[in-house]
């Protein structure tokens, strides 16, 4: 009975330390981006780390060499997506007044045809939310970019962050397993092995698949002769990142655009995406990713439904990876608890 006690005690002691550091973590949360962030960095380049440190180079050494590739990629990708980009966006904010000014020219014609008034009610409402949606998500767009200028301070740190939690890598881990039990060391290595895995399987999988759609939906947008291919080649990248829905939405601006130009350019934009999507859906993503995280579809719905309602669009991308590390954490829990 005793021994039961103390043992009730101690977990209740546990629990209040935790929501003890929970709550404090939430007062600093605002400090805590910028570890955050070299965490995952240090995560995603760990293993790239490792493939250089095994020619021979040291651990510094290859941060350095890594560090120097990657920024030379990115100045060389922004130096030809960055005049591309900005002259499509320019050209986006003048075609929108235009499409504003279709739209009111529609609901006009709208007006003057012999129509019930409450149908034309109806057409000028949904017009009236189009048009909100439309600058709803501009503004939006714009709040986002200032938000990550606010962060600036915080994403230029990280990768000096990253450099030391990638230097001592081992040490971190080792002195953060010593905190454990021999039994609790070997449990909690086991279930970061395991999330470890997932997380690997979706950034190896997802991130090429959509990377190829992408490139895809561009390249059929600029042949077809519609506007703006690189915007819609980016937007049909990231969107297809949300499994189920992705497609679909990625798939909805470059049709319209290209019904902008004419019928024919949307029917060839619309098979070409179809085409696109088939051919992703059914070839390469089963060829690259198959089934690996583990995942029913309808819990795949479900996170990516609840993770657009509690965080948005980044709620949407990032849904299916929470879930499947949730799914590995819960299932270790579960098996303590029957144990």
């Amino acid at each position: 009975m005793r021994t039961s006690f103390h043992k009730i005690a101690r977990y209740i002691l546990f629990l209040v330390v935790l929501a003890a550091t929970i709550y404090f973590l939430y007062l600093v949360r605002e400090v805590l981006f910028s570890f955050a962030a070299a965490a995952v960095l240090a995560y995603l380049l760990f293993r790239p780390v490792l493939f250089i440190e095994s020619k021979g180079v040291k651990r510094a050494v290859a941060i350095i060499i890594l560090y120097v590739l990657l920024f030379g990629s990115a100045v060389s990708l922004l130096a030809f997506a960055i005049p591309g980009v900005v002259t499509e966006l320019s050209q986006l904010t003048e075609m929108i007044p235009q499409y504003a000014e279709d739209a009111k020219e529609m609901s006009t014609r709208v007006d003057d045809l012999n129509v019930p008034g409450e149908v034309k009610k109806i057409f000028d409402e949904n017009m009236k939310k189009i048009n909100s949606y439309v600058y709803e998500g501009l503004r939006g767009f714009v709040a986002s970019l200032y938000s990550l200028l606010g962060k600036v301070l915080a994403i230029i740190f990280s990768p000096i962050l990253a450099f030391y939690i990638l230097n001592d890598w081992e040490k971190i881990r080792d002195g953060t397993l010593q905190l454990l039990s021999p039994k609790a060391r070997r449990e909690i290595t086991g279930v970061f092995n395991q999330i470890d895995n997932v997380l690997l399987e979706f950034l190896k999988g997802h991130l090429l698949v959509a990377i190829l759609v992408g490139i895809a939906v561009g390249v059929a947008a600029w042949i077809i002769g519609v506007k703006l291919p690189l915007l819609l080649g980016i937007i049909a990248a990231v969107t297809n990142l949300i499994p189920y829905f992705g497609a679909f939405m990625g798939g909805i601006p470059a049709v319209a655009l290209a019904l902008s130009k004419s019928m024919s350019a949307g029917v060839y934009m619309l098979i070409a995406v179809v085409a696109i999507q088939q051919i992703e859906g059914n070839i390469i993503t089963p060829k690259i990713i198959g089934d690996k995280l583990g995942m029913h579809p309808l819990l795949i719905v479900f996170s990516i439904l609840a993770g657009g309602k509690l965080l948005g669009f980044w709620g949407l991308l990032l849904a299916v990876p929470l879930t499947a590390v949730l799914k590995v954490i819960i299932s270790w829990c579960y098996l303590k608890i029957v144990e």
